[in-house]
């Protein structure tokens, strides 16, 4: 059984594998479907004797996607969640304590979970753990994840932009990994986070710089060319001209500033954790911008052709705006680092 705590009995907790079609569809023992032995015959490599589970469960989650240029992406960004999990965990300990407490084990509340990876690697050093998640068939996953390793959390399935009375004050940490810019009302969502931790809590966050060069190139989520310099309307307009499933939802790509501010005002205090800028130089920065420059024509080839002098205009305009940014760690903050993790607390 999942660990429910004091949690409320309203939260919608997934004790059982959710519903029976989700179950079904991520724990069938009687094979493949014939799509998703196609995924599983691709990423065989990913296969383990750890993962059986879910590694089956992935190849039927992503089988509707066979033949999508993004498949490789996704399907590694899944399979390897446990990995990036423990890594995930290992830079938090090292800033948050969370061993030595004495009268209880630290909770640990991950956002949008999808695959579980966080939940696997913080219960394994014994947190109480929590996950929620707006998509149902990713908590589905998750709990297969968990279940393969002997874990258990507490699932909920909801929008961390709503009330939930029973998380106030709850967690020691909030894992916000990959989150941020898909929220669309960001004050709302942080002001709950604020109002989730311990007195003495933190929040741990990985938040994609759309100005990094790698990722103007080709975006993080889609690899589409130019994308994250676009404000949303624009850019979910050349989504949908490009892409056949899905909606655009990665509402916010804003500068680390802007976000250090826009966290203040719900409450937060914002700090660059020194990781972020570790393999970070003014020479590997030097290296993408040529790779852009050097893409920039077949790049815009790419881009609808109602979007594609937008697109133009904005990239010359961000390819000014580095040029004129002086070298230093400001410069290789606001450009060089594909990631920002950083940690909030509640201001004092």
């Amino acid at each position: 059984m999942p660990l429910r705590g004091n949690f409320a009995a309203e939260e919608a907790i997934l004790s059982g594998g959710m519903s029976r079609s989700h179950s079904t569809a991520v724990t069938r023992e009687a094979g493949l479907s014939p799509r998703a032995r196609i995924v599983a015959e691709r990423f065989a490599r990913f296969r383990t004797a750890d993962n059986v589970a879910f590694f089956d469960a992935l190849a039927e989650h992503f089988c509707s996607l066979h033949d999508d240029p993004c498949l490789d992406m996704y399907f590694e960004y899944a399979v390897t969640a446990n990995e990036r999990g423990r890594g995930l965990a290992d830079r938090v300990a090292r800033h948050v304590p969370l061993s030595g407490r004495r009268w209880r084990r630290p909770r640990v509340l991950d956002v949008g979970c999808a695959y579980g990876g966080p939940l696997v690697a913080f219960a394994e050093r014994g947190a109480r753990v929590t996950g929620i998640d707006v998509n149902e068939r990713l908590l589905a996953l998750a709990q297969v994840n968990l279940r393969e390793r002997g874990l258990d959390a507490h699932l909920v399935h909801g929008d961390a932009t709503a009330a939930h009375p029973s998380f106030r004050g709850a967690f020691d940490v909030v894992v916000a990994n990959d989150v941020v810019e898909h929220v669309p009302r960001l004050e709302t969502f942080l002001q709950n986070l604020a109002g989730w931790l311990t007195p003495r809590g933190a929040v741990y966050l990985e938040i994609p710089n759309g100005a990094c060069p790698d990722f103007v190139l080709r975006d993080g989520h889609h690899r589409l060319f130019g994308i994250t310099l676009l404000d949303f309307d624009t850019a979910r307009d050349y989504y949908s001209r490009r892409v056949t499933y899905g909606e655009y939802d990665t509402y916010n790509y804003l500068d680390f500033e802007g976000y250090s501010r826009l966290f203040e005002a719900c409450g937060l205090s914002l700090t660059l954790l020194p990781e972020t800028l570790e393999r970070v130089s003014e020479r590997g920065l030097e290296a993408s911008l040529a790779s852009l420059r050097e893409g920039r024509e077949a790049g815009l080839e790419t881009v609808p052709a109602e979007q594609r002098s937008r697109v133009a205009d904005a990239v010359d305009a961000y390819f000014q705006r580095v040029a004129a940014a002086p070298p230093g760690p400001n410069r290789l903050r606001d450009y060089g680092a594909g990631f920002w993790r950083a940690l909030a607390r509640r201001r004092t």
